[in-house]
Parts: structure tokens; sequence; C-alpha cells
């Protein structure tokens, strides 16, 4: 009888080890964004943008730099062809979209080929001017899931080196990784915590099925699950802000127009 108590009780103890082993801290939005970023982004998409009017101590711009599409073995990028103009010094995050086909016959090979591929497409928009971070903006269903993490990994690690200024030196600056999110994907399912990622950005805005059940969710005085997206909220300038946002987080604006001075009082 001891000697099975003896064992029941180490068999208890290896299987709670185990359980606490798996109760790590979790992936947090990085505390240096603070400092590092405005406190207010505007998104810049897929048309002319005049932004010199801003403040960049107040304002920062996330603009579309690329949409890469991926069908069957296929990487196709689509760079900006728009011009955008910004008053100098402004912090500027170079976005880049995602497309997968869905079509069963084209679907992509989410192979190792087209993750490297797709992370130095990524990187390659910080040679573009004054860039000081990338977003990557996506729409996953689960069986895409491991192809973007592979893809973020690769990318945080293609990354670590800062790319060369001008005059052949490394950039000092440090160089964030951001992510979008859906709203739903902060409320619970949490399949994204070890992204190596600064930030992921809920869009509390064009929720589609899930608007009214996010928007009741946000006025009950809950928080987003998910730590990587208790940063910041993205928000449309036409559906606004929703009750139940907190305070003092980073804000992203998206306006189905382009942007002017007179929109700024509105946000």
């Amino acid at each position: 009888m001891l000697k099975a108590k003896i064992r029941s009780s180490v068999i208890f103890a290896a299987a709670l080890i185990t359980v606490l082993s798996g109760c790590g801290t979790q992936n947090q939005v990085n505390p240096q964004l603070a400092a590092e970023m405005p406190p207010k982004f505007l998104w810049a998409w897929e048309r002319p943008e005049d932004l010199r009017f801003i403040d960049p101590k107040e304002y920062g711009v996330a603009f579309l730099a690329q949409t890469i599409y991926l069908e069957q073995n296929s990487i196709t990028p689509k760079r900006r062809r728009v011009p955008l103009d910004v008053a100098p010094g402004t912090y500027l995050i170079a976005v880049t979209r995602i497309e997968t086909a869905k079509d069963n016959a084209k679907r992509p090979a989410f192979d190792a080929v087209m993750i490297e591929r797709t992370a130095g497409l990524i990187k390659a928009t910080l040679e573009l001017p004054d860039v000081r971070g990338v977003q990557v903006d996506f729409d996953a269903v689960v069986s895409e899931r491991t192809f973007y993490r592979e893809m973020m990994r690769k990318l945080k690690a293609a990354l670590s080196e800062p790319p060369a200024s001008a005059g052949g030196q490394n950039d000092p600056r440090r160089i964030t990784l951001t992510m979008t999110s859906l709203a739903s994907w902060c409320t619970g399912d949490a399949w994204f915590n070890d992204f190596p990622v600064d930030e992921a950005v809920p869009m509390v805005f064009q929720m589609g099925a899930d608007s009214e059940k996010i928007k009741t969710y946000l006025r009950n005085g809950n928080d987003w699950q998910e730590p990587l997206c208790r940063g910041s909220y993205g928000i449309s300038l036409e559906e606004g802000r929703f009750e139940g946002m907190k305070p003092g987080r980073r804000m992203y604006y998206f306006k189905n127009s382009a942007w002017r001075a007179d929109d700024l009082p509105k946000l």
C-alpha cells in the first residue's frame, strides 16, 4: 500500500511539473515601442497620399509598400506605384499585405522556398527611404498558420542585422516588426503568441460577422486575451472608436479615401 502511494505521488508530481512547464510567460507587447513610436499612426493604403500636414511627433505613417500574391509555386509581389509624401522625420512603417489563393487547384505550396522568398521580399521594403519598421498584414485560415509562423521567424532572423545606410554603415536604429490581427484572433484563439513580433494590432473595423460579438466583448469591459494585442487598436475614421476600448494605447487609423488635414480633429 505504501509503495503504491509513493508511486502515485511520484506520478502526480511528474504530471504537475509537466503542466507547470507548459505555463510559461506569454509574449507581451514590446515595451520599447512606447519610447520609439509616436502614439498615432495613419494607414496609407493604395492611393496617392500627401501627409506633409501631420506632426511627426504625434503621428507616424504605416503605408502599403507591396502586396504579395501566393499561388501554387508562384510568388508575385505588386509594389506600391502611387506617391506618398510625408514630413521630414516621420516614423514610417512599410506594410506588406499577403494574399493567398483559396481555390484548391491553386493553393500555394507553402514550402521552404516560399517561406524564404516571402520573408526576403518583406525585408526588402527596408530599402525604401526612411523606413523604421515593417508590418505584415494577412488573413490566415487554420491550414496556413504554420506557414505564417515559420515565415515570421525567418523574417525576424533576417531583420536581426540592420540595413546599411547610404554611406555603407549599418543603421543603428532598431527595426520594429509588427503584424495586424483580426479582432477575433485576440479574443481567445491565441494561435500566434509565439510569433517574434513587437506587437499585433487588432483591427477593430470592418469586422463582418464578428462585429457585434466583438463590440459586446469590449463594451462588457473585457480586454484582449492575447497579450500581443494589448498595445494598440486599429480603427477606421468612418466607424470610429467603440465603447470599452482601453485608454492610452497606440492608435492606427484607416480611411477609405485619401487623408486630409481636416480629418485629424476627428481622430
